[in-house]
């Protein structure tokens, strides 16, 4: 028990095989056994800056937007439904697109493939944003397309996991 609150006997009383044989503690042992502490030291402050990741990235080139929406912040593995929360945040993003505009929605994955087909996975997740889209902004003209793995964000490296995620997301794009 002794040892268990860190004190330390000398090796000729630590032969005891039971409590009622234990030697009674000095203060001396009792002082060491105690720790004080000292939360200033001991609770970590936690820095969000960098640690969190927007859910979409905005690139206007050329006359035209997209908007670029990671994956896997918005589907789970595997998965084409949105949950709901996201709908929230597809349609906030949406809404600054001009009245009746042409929106391309197109769908992309990694190049490790799941238990689902990735070129249907690709699809799927875009008609899922689309159909936020249409209920959102019926007004806008949404084309649905998946690609798969065929139009990589970045070139994939096994040893950087972050190259392949970047490669799993859904583009909203139009002309503005």
């Amino acid at each position: 028990m002794l040892a268990a609150l860190g004190c330390q006997l000398p090796a000729a009383q630590a032969t005891a095989t039971n409590a009622q044989e234990l030697p009674e503690p000095s203060s001396e042992l009792i002082a060491k056994s105690v720790r004080v502490w000292d939360p200033g030291t001991s609770v970590l402050a936690w820095n969000l800056t960098g640690s969190v990741k927007a859910v979409e990235q905005v690139q206007e080139k050329d006359g035209e937007t997209t908007i670029t929406l990671a994956t896997d912040i918005l589907f789970t593995p595997d998965s084409s439904k949105l949950p709901a929360t996201a709908s929230a945040k597809v349609e906030s993003l949406v809404s600054k697109i001009p009245k009746g505009a042409d929106v391309q929605v197109n769908g992309h994955t990694d190049s490790v493939h799941g238990a689902k087909d990735n070129k249907t996975l690709s699809t799927d997740r875009a008609k899922a944003v689309a159909a936020v889209i249409k209920k959102a902004r019926p007004d806008l003209n949404a084309k649905v397309k998946g690609f798969a793995d065929t139009q990589p964000a970045v070139r994939e490296d096994p040893k950087d996991l972050s190259t392949y995620a970047a490669n799993r997301r859904v583009e909203i794009i139009y002309a503005g």
